[in-house]
């Protein structure tokens, strides 16, 4: 297998409600109880419901109340993002020891395998499906018996499939599980009768291609892609491709995350946002000493917490450009917090750099430099010499296009009567 370039076969490894199952596991008097996963903030709605409370009317993104009023006996789960991410990464660490190309998605239940050249290892599909069944039972008999498997060339493909795999299905009659595999001869056929919300589209593309009486991918096929095209642009022309089975999409592998943590524990649990704010300050700091943050800047960042009484809070953010100032990092991460903050007081409080970017050691074009102080309202500095960031970002601009890019206005004869003698244009060097 070509790790660099990914796998064209892939495997596709789902657990629907993941995270509501995982509550399931911790509890087991929730067994047979109807469980929703609420957002966190002020006005709360549902982020997702067991097939249970479905079957009573609730939805993703109702409001809470509204849930509570269809189905009164409904449990709602508090957030745990630590203990749910906690064992997506232990399924990750199994994948891995499994196949060289493992790669995550945004729902933490959904995660694919490359699996081209896995047939010299571990026989044929039956057989390599049952080999990693028996390596999660080793984790969690829960996540082998619950997991659905999706076979088939592509992660789209892969994906579907583990969708149609309904529980105690198997397309293989003689083994036990959740499994559908498509080989790449019958990618067309099985992909014709899927309807048209598998596609990876936006929900308004969906309603419209039914608006249109295209509810299937087989009746997609059908239509001429100039057509679609006109209707949707690329994504009629990406849709058709999918629905086809011409679109490969490969997986990729993920190297193993490396982030840099820190955390803080209180003799008391705070929840004053002032106490919360200085403390994070100190995680800043700390964690932009350590040893391996050294010449890079942050990119990405999880603030976690602990909460008393149980249960946890996080939130992850991106910022727009990298930094390794902490005054900036603070900020940013105050901005974020003020929108959502933890429900109750917090007992242990994490900070997590896990994406990094390059040297953030640039200044800004009007910074003074030690040793060339900047003349107040020019450009220039008391030896009449341009500032070395505007003659460095000159030279760049000149090189990049071929022409000078950046003038400076010279002062030629102020009471001249024609304009063009008054001043002149002189390129900047």
């Amino acid at each position: 297998m070509d790790a660099g370039r990914g796998s064209r076969m892939a495997l596709c490894l789902w657990w629907p409600g993941f995270e509501l199952e995982l509550e399931r596991v911790r509890t087991p008097s929730l067994a047979d109880q109807p469980l929703a996963l609420p957002t966190a903030g002020d006005r709360r709605r549902i982020e997702m419901g067991c097939t249970l409370a479905a079957s009573f009317g609730v939805e993703p993104g109702m409001i809470v109340s509204q849930a509570i009023a269809l189905c009164p006996a409904l449990v709602l789960c508090e957030p745990d993002p630590d203990f749910h991410d906690a064992a997506r990464d232990r399924i990750l660490e199994i994948l891995r020891l499994w196949s060289p190309v493992v790669e995550g998605s945004v729902d933490r239940g959904r995660l694919f395998v490359g699996v081209d050249g896995l047939e010299r290892l571990y026989g044929p599909p039956g057989r390599q499906l049952a080999g990693l069944r028996a390596r999660l039972e080793t984790l969690s008999p829960w996540l082998a018996s619950s997991a659905r498997f999706g076979y088939a060339p592509g992660k789209f493909a892969a994906w579907v499939a583990a969708r149609s795999a309904g529980p105690g299905r198997s397309a293989d009659s003689g083994r036990p599980g959740a499994a559908v595999c498509v080989a790449p001869a019958d990618l067309a056929a099985f992909l014709a009768p899927q309807p048209v919300e598998v596609l990876p589209v936006s929900p308004r593309m969906v309603r419209r291609l039914k608006r249109l009486g295209v509810g299937r991918l087989g009746r997609l096929v059908r239509m001429p892609e100039p057509a679609l095209v006109s209707q949707f642009g690329a994504d009629g022309r990406r849709a058709l491709a999918w629905a086809r089975g011409e679109r490969i999409d490969r997986v990729r592998p993920e190297a193993p995350a490396r982030p840099i943590r820190v955390s803080l524990d209180f003799p008391m649990p705070i929840g004053q946002l002032e106490m919360l704010h200085a403390a994070l300050d100190r995680l800043i700091h700390r964690a932009l000493e350590h040893p391996r943050r050294r010449g890079k800047s942050v990119r990405g960042l999880r603030v976690s917490a602990s909460l008393e009484g149980g249960g946890s809070w996080s939130i992850r953010a991106i910022a727009r450009e990298p930094t390794s100032e902490p005054e900036r990092l603070g900020a940013f991460l105050r901005s974020r917090i003020a929108l959502d903050r933890p429900r109750r007081a917090v007992e242990t409080l994490r900070l997590e750099l896990f994406r990094f970017g390059p040297a953030s050691a640039q200044t800004g074009l009007f910074d003074q430099r030690e040793g060339t102080p900047r003349v107040l309202g020019s450009l220039e500095t008391k030896d009449g010499e341009l500032l070395p960031p505007f003659r460095h970002a000159a030279r760049l601009l000149r090189l990049r296009l071929g022409a000078a890019a950046l003038y400076r206005v010279l002062e030629l004869e102020p009471e001249s009567r024609l304009p063009e003698r008054r001043h002149a244009l002189m390129e900047l060097a």
